[in-house]
């Protein structure tokens, strides 16, 4: 399954969230983004309970996160 997490960061914190998630294995891709979120990561898990230890074991104690958002996606027939 893959997932887009959406970070928010605190303000200078963003090259720290970077390095602290560049080791993650099924991390695909990073985008810094303008606006409420600071990043968008694109993930795969094997399935939601995979994801959610990735989130709260990996992402959420990144250096300078403060908040995530999660977006799963959705197979079109």
């Amino acid at each position: 399954m893959r997932a887009y997490v959406l970070t928010q960061v605190r303000t200078g914190m963003e090259q720290e969230e970077l390095v602290a998630l560049q080791d993650i294995a099924s991390l695909e891709e990073i985008d810094f983004l303008f606006g409420e979120y600071a990043c968008i990561l694109t993930v795969q898990a094997t399935d939601t309970a995979t994801l959610a230890r990735l989130i709260t074991e990996r992402i959420r104690k990144a250096p300078g996160v403060v908040q995530t958002t999660t977006l799963l996606e959705a197979p079109f027939a």
